[in-house]
C-alpha cells in the first residue's frame, strides 16, 4: 500500500513538472497570438495600419527577397551543427521525424488561417495576408534550435530568434504583411514546434526505411520500420 502511495505521488509530481514546462514553454507564443489579434481588432491607436503607413512613408520603394530565403535558415543550422561536433538533444532520426511533424502542424494551421480569413495582403496582390507563412516557418526553426542546441550555448537560440525576427520585420518592410499577421505567425510556429515536441514517442531510433514510390502514375512514398 505504501508503494502504490508513493507511486502515485510520484506520478503527481511528474505530471505537475510536465504540466508547468508546459505552461512556460506557452507563454511566449501564446502572448504573441494574443498581441497580433489585438492589432488586427484594434481599430483606434496602435494597430495594423499605423505601421503600415508608418513603414511605406520611411520606406517607400523597399523590397527583397532575403525573407524568402532566411525562413528556412534554422533548418541547415539544425542539423549542420551536429557535423561541426555540436551534439543535439535528440538523434537525427527523432529530430526529422519532430521537425517532420511540427511543418505539418504549421503548415495546417496557417493554410486554414489563410483561406478561412481571407485578408487582403497591404500590396493587395491577394487575400492570404493572415498569417504570416514565412514568420511561423522562422519561429519553427528559432524553437528547433533552442531546444537542440540551447543547453551547448546560448548563442544559438538567439541567433535563430534574431534571424526569425528579422523575416518578420522584412516581410513587414516588403509590404506583405501587416504587423499582426507576423505576430501570429511567430506565436503558431512556435507552438507547432513545441507541440510536436510534447506530443513526441521517440520511437524513432528503430530501423526506419523512407523512399520514393511510383506506382501505376502515382508518386508516394514507401515506409518501413523494423521493431
Amino acid at each position: 500500500m505504501v508503494c502504490g502511495n508513493l507511486a502515485a505521488q510520484s506520478d503527481t509530481i511528474y505530471l505537475k513538472r510536465k504540466t508547468s514546462v508546459y505552461i512556460k514553454q506557452s507563454i511566449a507564443p501564446v502572448a504573441l497570438i494574443g498581441a497580433g489579434m489585438f492589432m488586427k481588432l484594434n481599430k483606434n491607436g496602435f494597430n495594423d495600419l499605423d505601421v503600415k503607413k508608418s513603414v511605406t512613408e520611411t520606406y517607400p520603394n523597399f523590397h527583397t527577397h532575403a525573407d524568402d530565403y532566411l525562413r528556412f535558415a534554422a533548418i541547415p543550422m539544425i542539423y549542420g551543427l551536429d557535423w561541426l561536433g555540436v551534439k543535439a538533444e535528440t538523434d537525427i532520426k527523432n529530430r526529422t521525424a519532430i521537425l517532420l511533424k511540427a511543418e505539418a502542424m504549421m503548415w495546417i494551421s496557417v493554410t486554414l488561417l489563410k483561406n478561412s480569413t481571407h485578408v487582403i495582403r497591404p500590396d493587395g496582390t491577394d487575400d492570404k495576408s493572415f498569417p504570416s507563412g514565412h514568420t511561423a516557418q522562422a519561429f519553427l526553426g528559432a524553437v528547433m534550435l533552442q531546444r537542440e542546441y540551447g543547453s551547448k550555448s546560448i548563442w544559438y537560440p538567439i541567433a535563430g530568434y534574431t534571424i526569425a525576427a528579422s523575416v518578420g520585420a522584412l516581410r513587414i518592410a516588403n509590404n506583405r504583411h501587416y504587423t499582426s499577421d507576423v505576430l501570429v505567425g511567430a506565436g503558431i510556429g512556435m507552438l507547432s514546434a513545441n507541440l510536436a515536441y510534447w506530443t513526441h514517442r521517440y520511437k524513432w531510433n528503430k530501423n526506419v526505411t523512407v523512399m520514393p514510390a511510383y506506382s501505376n502514375r502515382s508518386a508516394g512514398v514507401y515506409f518501413s520500420m523494423t521493431f
